[in-house]
């Protein structure tokens, strides 16, 4: 960073009756970009200079800033792609680096899992070793951040990316729904910008997901308002998953445009820190009432239905797929230099050292029983 200046940021709790922790005022420094592989550098970002060259650099996160290791968020001031894929498409200016908590291969396994399933976006990625001013911070992936973007999120300048976010008291421009008249949680603005939405654009998506809630809950028919394939997609991924943490965070979704052309989409998968964790039981995603009253309708059952078209079509394929990508990377070269990373990550924040091999053997071990598991809860569609 420009004369290492050090990154830091305020702490805040949640008011009463709300959940979670979070940042304000997180200090945005400049700083200079070298990304190097096998001794050669691949990028140089320059100097920082406003609006010409080098990057800006700030903690992110909200919880997960609370932790030792931090995440980042950068945003570059000429734009690049930072994973070299030879492709003008995919370079921009913002992207994060996202800690790997464990020192797991959680982020390969769960974006693995959403390019299996078809979802419309998986965030790409690369396993870095971060070193920031002179003191090396360990693993981390440097990553695709959620945006509006043909090469992400894909909609129009007129769309909406939208989150159920429990973290909503933190942020400027919120709105709240039918089946989100709690403080539990509401929804947020990734697109457009919280200080640059309009009126008109926030009483259009607060009106359509209103419209969508009331024909849901009062007409038993949703299919005109939301894309079923990609809401089924995305629960059944969290199911496989066994994510604890697919309730109210990261829960994001889309609109392609502020017509009635387009439907009401669910988004990416994001943060894999919590899968795997919920033996025996429905993710956390079953909580959220939109998504069990869909799943239970008895009169427009769409969604069970199609959820359970997608398991019945990948459930053979894609454990074996999975299987074979993950040992795949144990046994290459990247393998190798993860294992080495891991180590060095291991020492550098005073954790027990976890190998590749042992990360793929026990997520082998709890997909074996999740396949099991499912099978029968989806058979028996008791879906909470």
């Amino acid at each position: 960073t420009v004369n290492s200046e050090e990154l830091k940021n305020n702490f805040v709790s949640a008011p009463e009756g709300s959940l979670g922790q979070s940042i304000k005022n997180a200090n945005k420094v400049g700083a200079k970009i070298v990304i190097a592989q096998n001794e050669q550098t691949i990028y140089n970002s320059g100097d920082y200079i406003e609006n010409e060259s080098g990057t800006t650099m700030k903690i992110r996160g909200n919880s997960s800033a609370y932790k030792r290791k931090k995440g980042y968020k950068l945003k570059l001031q000429k734009k690049a792609d930072l994973l070299s894929r030879n492709d003008s498409r995919y370079e921009d200016k913002e992207w994060v680096l996202v800690t790997d908590e464990r020192t797991s291969l959680n982020t390969l396994i769960g974006t693995k899992v959403s390019q299996l399933l078809g979802l419309p976006w998986t965030p790409a990625f690369k396993f870095v070793n971060l070193e920031l001013n002179g003191d090396p911070r360990g693993l981390y992936l440097l990553m695709e951040s959620v945006k509006r973007k043909e090469t992400r999120l894909d909609i129009s300048k007129d769309g909406y990316i939208i989150e159920l976010d429990p973290y909503w008291w933190n942020e400027d421009v919120y709105f709240e729904t039918r089946m989100t008249e709690t403080p539990e949680v509401k929804y947020t603005f990734k697109y457009p910008d919280s200080k640059d939405i309009t009126p008109e654009q926030l009483a259009y998506i607060k009106g359509y997901m209103n419209d969508m809630e009331d024909a849901l809950i009062d007409w038993n028919h949703y299919q005109d308002y939301v894309d079923v394939e990609s809401f089924a997609a995305w629960v059944l991924a969290q199911d496989i998953l066994g994510n604890f943490d697919g309730f109210g965070s990261n829960i994001f979704m889309t609109k392609y445009d502020n017509t009635s052309n387009s439907k009401l989409k669910m988004g990416n998968l994001w943060d894999f820190d919590a899968i795997m964790k919920t033996p025996g039981e429905w993710s956390e995603s079953h909580r959220y009432p939109l998504f069990v009253r869909m799943l239970t309708n008895g009169t427009d059952t769409s969604m069970a239905t199609t959820y359970e078209r997608l398991w019945n079509t990948h459930k053979d394929s894609l454990f074996i797929k999975l299987y074979a990508y993950l040992d795949s990377i144990a046994s290459s070269e990247e393998g190798e230099m993860l294992n080495q990373a891991f180590r060095a990550d291991s020492e550098r924040w005073g954790r027990d050292i976890v190998t590749i091999e042992e990360t793929i053997e026990r997520a082998k071990a709890w997909f074996e029983e999740r396949k099991v598991w499912l099978q029968k809860a989806i058979e028996s569609k008791k879906w909470i």
